[in-house]
């Protein structure tokens, strides 16, 4: 029996975005080498996080990882493969292709079907036309529909290029999902940057440089050359999950899921962050672990240090330890900087995740 339990176990990773990438790492960490396989359908690991610097004229390829690279520096595999997560699901880890003694979806949220003939985050992540696009667009014409952090970093990043720019948020402010006090310091730079805010503006549809937006009863036509669809994410499919983040109400054991698609029971924190899916990425390999040794774990109950949205190159918005510490300016894009910079060590295998 102790034998058995001390046996290195084998772990499939389905996803490579934060939380894939942390228990991948983390797994290395902790002593279990090889036991890992991360199957992908990109050959890269993308900083999402990051991925509006695009807009200020940086290549791709400075916010991308080989994930070649990755698993020679962590000691995982690492499969190019798309694997449909229903499948997954109804037919247990024999779909993967391998017996494994446990698996971990770490697929994140997916953003809503794009309409036609605009520009949404997986075009831009798979496109270099796209990219490239971005990267020298001046003196246009530009709509970004999605007024949560995604929307705003980029709109305030086009504005910096003598780009007219118009931002459409179909609820009451911006970052919705935040405290107001971080939206009226979004709003009102925003207003400074010349960036034309459109509040409880719906998005209908783009067609031939033609925009139509729904404002209360009214419908508005307006000429684009660009418009950039990112109105948030959703969870497809949610998992709800225990203190350790096993899936709970499924056939499977030892199924886990970490990222934007895992709700963990307890205080842990939650939301749809990069920094909640490295530590829930970080909490299931030690999970992973305890179970393989017999052991206990303490419940997740990682509490938020802080979140920032940059306003362009020269500024940011956003709090430490709680939403009313709210603060801007240069010293909030120093903070957002210190968290972009300790992800990329941590790639490097640098453990500064405490």
């Amino acid at each position: 029996m102790n034998e058995k339990k001390s046996a290195a176990p084998r772990v499939a990773i389905v996803g490579g975005g934060y939380g894939g990438v942390a228990v991948a790492i983390e797994l290395n960490r902790l002593g279990l080498k090889h036991a890992a396989t991360l199957f992908d359908a990109r050959p890269v690991h993308q900083k999402l996080t990051q991925w509006h610097k695009l807009a200020r004229g940086r290549m791709a390829e400075r916010y991308e990882v080989p994930f070649t690279d990755l698993s020679r520096r962590f000691h995982f595999d690492f499969k190019r493969e798309h694997i449909d997560i229903e499948t997954l699901l109804k037919s247990g880890a024999e779909s993967l292709g391998s017996p494994f003694d446990f698996v971990v979806i770490a697929q994140g949220s997916q953003s809503p079907s794009p309409p036609n003939g605009v520009i949404d985050l997986d075009s831009l992540r798979d496109k270099i036309a796209v990219q490239n696009a971005f990267r020298i667009v001046r003196h246009k014409n530009i709509f970004v529909v999605g007024g949560g952090p995604t929307g705003v970093q980029f709109a305030f990043e086009f504005a910096e290029r003598q780009n007219r720019v118009t931002l459409i948020e179909a609820r009451d402010r911006l970052l919705p999902s935040f405290d107001n006090a971080l939206s009226e310091i979004a709003l009102r730079e925003a207003a400074s940057s010349q960036i034309d805010v459109r509040l409880g503006s719906e998005f209908l549809a783009f067609q031939e440089g033609v925009l139509r937006l729904r404002e209360g009863a009214i419908v508005r036509e307006e000429r684009a050359d660009m418009v950039l669809f990112v109105p948030g994410v959703r969870s497809t499919p949610s998992f709800v999950c225990d203190v350790h983040g096993r899936i709970e109400g499924i056939a499977h054991k030892n199924f886990y899921a970490v990222g934007d698609n895992s709700y963990f029971s307890g205080p842990g924190l939650n939301s749809k962050s990069g920094q909640a899916a490295v530590r829930k990425g970080q909490h299931v390999a030690r999970a992973i672990r305890a179970a393989v040794e017999g052991k206990e774990i303490p419940p997740y109950t990682y509490a938020e240090i802080g979140y920032f949205v940059s306003l362009g190159s020269k500024e940011a918005v956003g709090y430490l330890l709680s939403q009313k510490t709210t603060f801007s300016g240069r010293a909030a894009l120093a903070m957002k900087e210190v968290v972009e910079q300790q992800y990329n060590l941590f790639l490097r295998g640098f453990n500064v995740y405490l």
